[in-house]
């Protein structure tokens, strides 16, 4: 059988996607820079959790690109589910195994499609937001957490035949979504990343824990009102995702009856999901870089090209990268300077 797709990065979200397609009968290579996983897929089987079902498919998996036999005329498509901060590299190293008319979809948390393009192109790039979660229990032991869809569209916007054909390999494995406006699919998704997912790993708390005190919350919805004050800003229709993006916008200058209520509703997402442990906060915890770059930092340095302040999303930015270098520690009290720097 010929090989379909080449997908990198078997975690939690590519463990899941790679294993639906195997059971659905689909040939995927399946490509981890974790020698364990690799292992454990060959060894053990690449073992999927779903809501619905619990199964253990049979494949092929390598540690690496220099053990991937390449396929006469290339691999029609690379996904890349590797985190945001190793994207860009695996897009230069993935192109020479690409056909002609091979592309690229990226799938990471953040905007890396602007990085991505410029080692690629912009014609051989198309995005993919995965609107659900994943969790990696062990090597090759992939969970998914919630519901969702994915959402997948061209950067131009335009409806294609590549675009139609990714959304079809991707059905076994998840609702899928095609958009027109992926750029304000992205923003949308970005919002949250940088509020649930940052604020997790500058606290060391769950979702519940962190948004139990009110001075919290505020940050968060400070947090997210930059965020869609930028993509405002910049021209972005914003695309829900998930919910209305504008469900967590409280304007700088609301009045108390709309404070009240955007307050209620984060109450509401802490409760729901208080058990949501943020992914950066994982990898803090593993030793390792976190995509913050590619999150609040993006925030930062599409801010500056249209004047919009953001001082929150500075801050957290510069807090994240002490916490990386050892110089800060993981601690609810980091979120003392956070506010002290919106209130400067």
């Amino acid at each position: 059988m010929a090989h379909e797709v080449l997908i990198q990065g078997i975690g939690g979200i590519g463990g899941v996607i790679a294993g639906k397609l195997v059971q659905a009968g689909r040939n995927p290579v399946l490509v981890t820079g974790n020698p364990a996983i690799r292992d454990a897929i060959r060894e053990r089987g690449l073992e999927v959790i779903t809501p619905e079902e619990r199964f253990t498919v049979r494949t092929q998996a390598y540690a690496s690109l220099d053990e991937v036999p390449a396929p006469e005329g290339g691999f029609p498509a690379a996904w890349l589910l590797m985190k945001a901060t190793g994207v860009v590299e695996a897009a230069r190293r993935t192109l020479p195994l690409l056909s002609k008319d091979g592309y690229l979809v990226t799938f990471q948390n953040g905007i890396v499609e602007d990085a991505v393009a410029e080692v690629a192109g912009g014609n051989r790039v198309i995005s993919g937001i995965v609107g659900w979660g994943g969790t990696l229990h062990a090597p090759g032991k992939a969970e998914r957490t919630g519901p969702g869809k994915i959402h997948v569209g061209e950067l131009d916007g335009r409806i294609s035949d590549r675009l139609r054909g990714l959304a079809d390999a991707l059905r076994p494995a998840s609702e899928v979504e095609i958009t027109t406006n992926v750029r304000g699919a992205l923003w949308a998704k970005l919002a949250i990343n940088c509020t649930i997912t940052t604020l997790g790993a500058l606290t060391g708390q769950t979702l519940g824990e962190m948004l139990r005190e009110r001075p919290n919350r505020d940050a968060f919805l400070g947090l997210y009102r930059e965020v869609i004050d930028t993509a405002n800003a910049l021209g972005v229709t914003l695309e829900p995702i998930a919910a209305d993006p504008l469900l967590l916008y409280l304007p700088r200058r609301a009045g108390w009856f709309l404070r009240w209520r955007k307050d209620l509703v984060t109450r509401i997402l802490g409760r729901k999901y208080r058990l949501l442990r943020s992914s950066s906060l994982q990898s803090l915890e593993r030793g390792r870089k976190t995509e913050i770059d590619f999150l609040n930092g993006y925030v930062v340095a599409q801010a500056a090209r249209v004047g919009v302040g953001v001082p929150l999303n500075t801050c957290v930015v510069r807090l994240i990268h002490e916490i990386e270098e050892g110089k800060r520690p993981l601690q609810a009290s980091n979120l003392k300077e956070l506010l002290a720097a919106d209130r400067a």
